[in-house]
């Protein structure tokens, strides 16, 4: 459903379950029927979002979709980051898209969505673990959490795919007994150890079900209109109209532009590289 402003209307839980929406950096020419044709074959498509500036009703070059399952939107973000949809437009960007009520200001990385924490009979070995989930995909390797003292199972393992979409399908279709969930490190610069993980759903089901309900989008529920009523109260002449921004991260001037773009008034963007850091 295409979108003439800067909002989108409430309608149902869209990241349910986890990890099943995908972001897309595409070309402003793009349209809703486009993204539908060539992002259907992966899944059953619940909805699709093409972000409009909410005065030119022009596309911001950017768009959401909403599917039923979370392979399908990892299947989708696998096969089609940095094809084109049409001739003459380049190459778009997909990823998953960060959970509504996620502080993060990035992108989910495929690393994080490539581990599952399992529960298992403590008399199974890593070869067992390995022999129970290679259906669903290439296994790089698996961890089974022991006693320290003892050496013993504690019935618990870390399963890391090679792909996001592996590490859906058998979180997805794996038997109920493993209880199989999405894991996600705490230290992510550290190397991997098996108590620096913790399950992506840690929280009580009790408590989830008395959090408010977050915001459908990133941006769906800001009303930028603010921005205009702030620039009215201001003297312009003592407002800058750069902003000058450092990111830890490398980034092209695309992916700058369409990030500060979503606020209407953008006239262009210049990055400068750090000459130690290369960011």
């Amino acid at each position: 459903m295409e979108e003439s402003g800067g909002f989108r209307p409430l309608a149902g839980n869209l990241d349910d379950p986890p990890n099943s929406r995908v972001f897309l950096v595409v070309s402003k020419t793009q349209t809703e029927d486009t993204i539908r044709e060539k992002f259907a074959e992966f899944g059953d498509i619940q909805d699709i979002w093409v972000v409009k500036d909410r005065h030119t009703k022009e596309s911001k070059g950017i768009a959401f979709v909403k599917y039923a399952r979370s392979s399908q939107a990892c299947r989708a973000m696998e096969e089609m980051h940095g094809r084109c949809l049409s001739d003459n437009t380049k190459p778009i960007k997909v990823f998953i898209a960060q959970s509504r009520g996620s502080t993060s200001h990035k992108e989910v990385e495929d690393e994080e969505l490539t581990r599952i924490f399992v529960m298992i009979p403590k008399s199974y070995t890593e070869e067992d673990v390995k022999d129970k989930f290679k259906e669903y995909g290439e296994v790089e390797y698996c961890s089974i959490i022991k006693n320290k003292t003892t050496g013993e199972s504690k019935g618990l393992a870390y399963v890391r795919f090679q792909k996001p979409s592996h590490a859906a399908m058998a979180i997805e279709n794996c038997d109920r007994s493993y209880k199989a969930i999405l894991a996600e490190p705490r230290n992510k610069g550290a190397s991997f150890e098996p108590s620096d993980y913790h399950s992506s759903s840690s929280r009580q089901p009790e408590a989830l079900l008395h959090e408010p309900p977050a915001p459908l989008y990133p941006y769906e529920q800001y009303d930028y209109s603010l921005y205009d009523k702030a620039s009215d109260a201001r003297n312009q002449e003592n407002v800058s109209k750069r902003l000058t921004v450092v990111s830890r991260v490398p980034l092209v001037q695309d992916q700058l532009y369409n990030l500060f773009d979503l606020i209407p008034g953008l006239e262009y963007c210049d990055i400068q590289r750090d000459m130690y850091s290369a960011f």
